[in-house]
């Protein structure tokens, strides 16, 4: 086994992981009570933690709509889940990884104590970059699969 080829398995273990973790997080939210009453918990924790614009669109716009936000993070969370553990557009559920953390990460405020360097959000958000830039879909992967079937094809 080369080098390259003992990275490659190190990257699709980590996209698998960083796929179960998100799946974990989203599949855990489609129960009722979620987004009655731990997402308005947690909105309420933000909003006092935030200021300014983010303050502004969680108030006016979140709040509101909390139920159509609660359904969106569930299945948000949950197709990068599925898109990493099976390598299936496994570029965009580290986009849509990415994404949902930093919208995290602000939401939280936390950046503003200490940039955020002990938050999981920008954590998460590393990772997906990683991801995205990598090549972690080479192996063990739909994409992979489907690369090389189309190769075979022509």
């Amino acid at each position: 086994m080369t080098m390259a080829h003992r990275n490659l398995w190190w990257l699709a273990a980590a996209r698998v992981y960083v796929g179960a973790l998100w799946l974990t997080y989203g599949t855990s939210k489609f129960e009722p009570n979620w987004a009655r009453t731990e997402f308005l918990s947690a909105l309420k924790d933000c909003i006092a933690g935030t200021s300014g614009p983010i303050h502004a669109l969680l108030v006016n716009i979140v709040v509101p709509n909390q139920a159509v936000f609660a359904q969106a993070i569930a299945a948000g969370e949950t197709l990068v889940g599925f898109s990493l553990i099976f390598g299936l557009f496994a570029k965009l559920g580290a986009l849509g990884g990415m994404f949902l953390s930093l919208t995290y990460y602000f939401a939280t405020g936390r950046y503003a104590h200490r940039f955020g360097l002990e938050s999981l959000e920008l954590l998460l958000f590393v990772v997906c970059l990683l991801l995205l830039v990598l090549p972690s879909a080479r192996l063990l992967s739909v994409d992979s699969a489907i690369s090389r079937w189309r190769r075979a094809s022509r």
